[in-house]
């Protein structure tokens, strides 16, 4: 319930209640805040509330479809799970051994402990067997041995320094170093057409041979494309080769011999990225049909394309479908994950006609409103390559690729060096044809860009702003309409909430859809079939997608309490319940003075009165059960304006007046969602300067009558603020239910689609998070900064988590736990070593600090994973969801998996619309599961993972990832919010921190004293 609101009138306080002092300020205001609250139908776990779970998507045909080939659902390749089977089979003496260590357990230091990377105990066996489809094509390698080479690619390239011409060495980037290696292919291939060779295109090429390098560098001409000038010539320096025994893997798929090497994760990598480059190859060589980012996405702007216009406010934005691709090690076989992916891309096409489809004209300097959307029209030119379509001195019509500098404004000649620096109209902010004049040199004089292509071209252009293909410094002008776009370019931006929604309407499809996509689709555009490439390198990818076990797992219920107080039952059903009669288990602190403030776009807009925040607030008491004063702290006026609130000083005042008048609780009500400065602002002052709880909710909701569901979805987050616990399992499990396990969970976060200078990058950060009981209702939280980019937390990680082990023995008679369980959320495959070799070590000190001579804890370290490519599709009507998706609950752990290590997928969720991610969890370090429960640990953490997802204290639904990691991850989110100076929002919604909110930075990021130890974040 993301509700982040409405703008707002003026407010003049005064005294309320029985408080003291008063508050002032006119205040205007921008995009207003959010509690953040579920996400309905999202991945990560809806409202529910007062009457259950949402409703869902519009009706459409393939939800009802099950996936086949022909009407066939193939059976799980039965020689993998004899292979698995096998292998399980010879672990079972180990762990039977280990149950008898029970309670002698002593910490290892070393990494080399068989408690790190545990062998899997045994494959789950718990709920009912399921066969699904996964979105993996089984892979065959035919070649034993590659050789890999890396290339360094220069040119030299003159310039001019203090009137002297000097040459430099420099790499070739971009378009010119995709043709580069295109010709260094060529090169090689022209005395032996059966030679493979492969390639990324960026610094490296594999070869089934080795190759000749009697001569190295080597020097390549690069033909001009309109053969309208000289050839580029690069050198290209090749490096190795590097010999790749393919053998070993695939020996090692058909063993699972690592030679007791289980600490190196993800294994093999080198001859998967070679593989990798191998079955992209032919897709990256399209330049211009093909848009490959990163190592593993590919876009199609060709006949295969598919997007969609993301265009709103003059962002001439598009979203594309393309595909996702990456080989995988599994047990018995190799696989190559395929999967539909989205990204967003700038708009392709003529220049002239882009801008006369917004009206976009000259702008004057005094037009600020057409200034604000040509500025957003401009804000995704910068670097933009476009095609420059101009006549050269025989006549002829050439197009050259270049890059965009972006529109010209009347600072573009103050940036200009020179003796002739080009003069601009002042009066214009975007200056057109017309008033953009350079320095004609075989002229001697200055000339307009619309003077001088009359004369040369003929062309009469347009008063369409001019646009700079030069640099700041050496600005080169040319009109929209010899400028075209060139397709396929992405675009790394912070999307608007429309944007946003657009985006994922856009990307949501049915499991249906999305395997259709992938049997078919897929296969064509990365050329699965009769490429010559994969052919001379021995690779082939099966017709037919995996088929693999799963088994859905038994839904636990959830407790409340009734009006006798009474434990209550209640059976979730696909995945959700409601609230119907029922009350919070625990009520939180009693909030005896509370609030409420509406921020409104001007002063004679509708405001929520008191009446209906009397009412929502007796419902909390009366209906949920939670402790709060039936009537708020009155104020002489409850609205003030959305700008003043935002940019004047009345928020700040407001705060003030209400930590000086004890108030524990502002409600603030706005117009519309928002995650904006206003949101932050809020945020930031509440949590972080003054100490009090704060929601925001959307004023619409409030305005429907007796709005039960909305009251409950905002209550439930307000009796976790104040200490509460919503609802807990019926019947405990069984580790949790001695009170002797803290469950942990902690998250980094790193800035992205940000615009930051270097040196100055915003920092990465660390959202913790444990649990204080066993209820497992009330999880305080820590957050930090750490380097820019890092992943690995550095030592404050000790400290933090001493400080969750004193929480801990605050709330149980001061005793300390024997087990802590951690989630660790959002690392990659190559990272899970440096969890065990430098996080580790550091929760083991905050451990003996803290126990100091006693007995150290049993801790075990679990990976949570969501930003993934696998998913799976049901097989038949009777295991899936209303989606079409596999049902909630839904455990595979084998056919996909490695058996000697610990992992498996669950998709605990039922996702009302799109397809289902599963999340992935992998046990680094384990001695818990397996000392306490044997053969049963697989099931035993499965079914602790699976059931902690419905204890998500804010919804009424089974969330996608386990509480644990999906708490760190809002810490993290609201870490975000406390530090202003990283917004990114676009600029009118910006906060500007006044000079009394922002003095001291240390109090504008750390967490008030009086929050610390609560559940801020929620």
């Amino acid at each position: 319930m993301s509700d982040r609101g409405g703008r707002g009138g003026a407010y003049r306080g005064g005294g309320g209640g029985r408080g003291r002092g008063d508050f002032q300020g006119s205040f205007r205001g921008s995009r207003g805040g959010s509690d953040r609250g579920g996400r309905g139908g999202s991945d990560r776990g809806g409202r529910g509330g007062f009457r259950g779970g949402r409703g869902g998507a519009p009706p459409n045909e393939s939800r009802s479809k099950v996936f086949s080939i022909d009407g066939r659902i193939p059976s799980p390749d039965q020689t993998v799970t004899e292979l698995e089977n096998r292998i399980i089979s010879q672990h079972e003496s180990a762990v039977k051994g280990l149950t008898t260590k029970m309670g002698a357990l002593t910490v290892q230091q070393k990494s080399t402990s068989p408690d790190t990377f545990p062998e899997r105990p045994a494959f789950g066996s718990s709920g009912k067997s399921v066969v699904l489809w996964a979105n993996y094509f089984p892979v065959h390698f035919k070649i034993p041995v590659l050789y890999r080479y890396v290339l360094r690619v220069t040119e030299e390239v003159s310039s001019a320094a203090k009137g002297k011409e000097k040459t430099e060495v420099k790499d070739v980037k971009g378009r010119k170093l995709h043709l580069a290696i295109e010709h260094l292919l060529r090169h090689f291939a022209s005395g032996d057409k059966s030679r493979a060779l492969a390639s990324q295109f960026k610094d490296q090429i594999v070869s089934v041979k080795p190759l000749d390098l009697h001569k190295n560098p080597i020097t390549i001409n690069i033909p001009s494309e309109n053969d309208d000038r000289e050839p580029d010539v690069v050198d290209i320096l090749i490096d190795g080769p590097t010999e790749i025994r393919i053998s070993d893997m695939m020996t090692y798929t058909q063993t699972m011999d690592d030679h007791g090497d289980r600490n190196t994760y993800p294994k093999f990598p080198e001859m998967i990225d070679a593989l990798n480059m191998i079955l992209g190859h032919n897709a990256r060589s399209k330049l211009g049909e093909i848009t490959a980012i990163g190592g593993s996405r590919f876009f199609p702007f060709n006949k295969d394309s598919t997007t969609a216009s993301l265009a709103q406010d003059y962002h001439t934005l598009i979203a594309a479908r393309g595909f996702f691709q990456s080989a995988r090690l599994a047990t018995g076989r190799l696989l190559l994950n395929t999967n539909v992916t989205h990204g967003v891309f700038r708009v392709a096409g003529k220049m002239d006609q882009l801008m006369k489809s917004l009206a976009i004209q000259q702008v004057a300097r005094d037009d600020h409103r057409l200034k604000r959307l040509v500025g957003a029209f401009a804000k995704f030119l910068p670097k933009a390559r476009v095609w420059v379509t101009f006549t050269v001195a025989d006549g002829t019509k050439v197009r050259r690729s270049k890059a965009l500098q972006g529109l010209v404004t009347k600072i573009t000649a103050s940036t200009a060096e020179g003796p002739n620096r080009p003069t601009i109209n002042m009066d214009y902010e975007y200056p057109g044809p017309k008033n953009v004049r350079f320095w004609l040199e075989e002229e001697s004089r200055f000339i307009s860009v619309h003077d001088y292509y009359k004369k040369k071209y003929g062309m009469t252009l347009q008063d369409f702003p001019v646009l700079n293909l030069g640099t700041p410094k050496r600005p080169s002008f040319f009109p929209a309409e010899v400028i075209e776009i060139q397709p396929g370019q992405s675009v790394r931006a912070k999307l608007t909430g429309e944007e946003t929604t657009a985006m994922l309407a856009f990307a949501c499809r049915t499991p249906y859809e999305n395997a259709l996509s992938i049997s078919s689709d897929a296969r064509n555009v990365l050329e699965y079939d009769g490429n010559e490439t994969l052919q001379k390198f021995g690779v082939t990818v099966d017709k037919n997608l995996a088929t693999v076990n799963g088994r859905v797992l038994n839904v636990p219920a959830v407790a409340y309490i009734d009006a006798t107080k009474k434990k209550i039952s209640v059976n979730p059903f696909n995945g959700s319940w409601n609230m119907r009669a029922v009350k919070v288990v625990k009520k939180g602190d009693m909030i005896s003075r509370w609030t409420y403030m509406n921020l409104l776009s001007r002063d004679t807009d509708r405001q929520v009165g008191l009446e209906t925040m009397e009412d929502f607030a007796k419902f909390m008491a009366n209906d949920l059960g939670m402790n709060i004063a039936k009537s708020p702290v009155r104020l002489p006026k409850h609205f003030m304006t959305k700008d003043g609130a935002l940019y004047g000083p009345g928020l700040v005042n407001f705060f003030k007046w209400a930590e000086d008048n004890k108030i524990q609780y502002i409600m603030f009500i706005l117009g519309q969602k928002d995650s904006g400065g206003l949101y932050t602002k809020i945020k930031r002052l509440g949590d972080c300067v003054h100490g009090i709880h704060t929601s925001c909710l959307v004023a619409k909701h409030l305005f429907k009558e007796k709005n039960f569901s909305y009251y409950s979805n905002v209550g439930l987050k307000i009796n976790l603020k104040s200490g509460g616990v919503n609802h807990k399992l019926t019947n405990d499990f069984g580790l949790l239910k001695e009170g002797k396990t803290m469950l942990v969970g902690y998250d980094v976060t790193h800035p992205t689609n940000m615009n930051v200078v270097k040196g100055n990058e915003p920092p990465s950060l660390v959202g913790l998070v444990a649990s204080v009981d066993q209820d497992l209702g009330q999880w305080p939280a820590m957050a930090w900064e750490q380097k820019s980019k890092q992943e690995m937390l550095g030592s404050t990680l000790t400290d933090a988590f001493k400080s969750r082990l004193s929480l801990w023995r605050a709330h149980n008679n001061k005793t300390l736990p024997e087990n802590i369980v951690i989630f660790r959320d959002g690392v990659s495959e190559g990272q899970f070593a440096q969890v065990i070799d430098q996080e580790l070590p550091m929760i083991r000190d905050a451990c003996r600090q803290t126990y100091q001579s006693g007995k150290q804890p049993k801790i075990s370290i679990i990976v949570s994973v969501k930003r993934h490519q696998t998913r799976f599709y049901p097989t038949n009507t009777e295991d899936m969801s209303r989606s079409g998706n596999v049902k909630n609950g839904t455990v595979v752990d084998r056919g996909i998996t490695l058996a000697p290590y610990w992992d498996f997928f669950l998709t605990a969720h039922e996702a009302l619309q799109g397809t289902a991610r599963p999340a992935h969890y992998t046990v680094l370090l384990d001695e818990v599961f397996r000392y306490k429960y044997g053969e049963r640990a697989a099931n035993e953490l499965e079914r602790l993972t699976h059931e902690l997802c419905y204890l998500y204290g804010r919804a009424t639904k089974a969330v996608s990832i386990c509480p644990p990691a999906y708490y760190a991850d809002i810490v993290c989110e609201r870490a975000r919010a406390h530090r202003p100076e990283y917004d990114v929002s676009d600029v009118e919604s910006v906060s500007t921190s006044t000079s009394s909110e922002s003095s001291g930075a240390g109090s504008i990021r750390q967490v008030h004293k009086s929050l610390r130890d609560t559940m801020y974040y929620i």
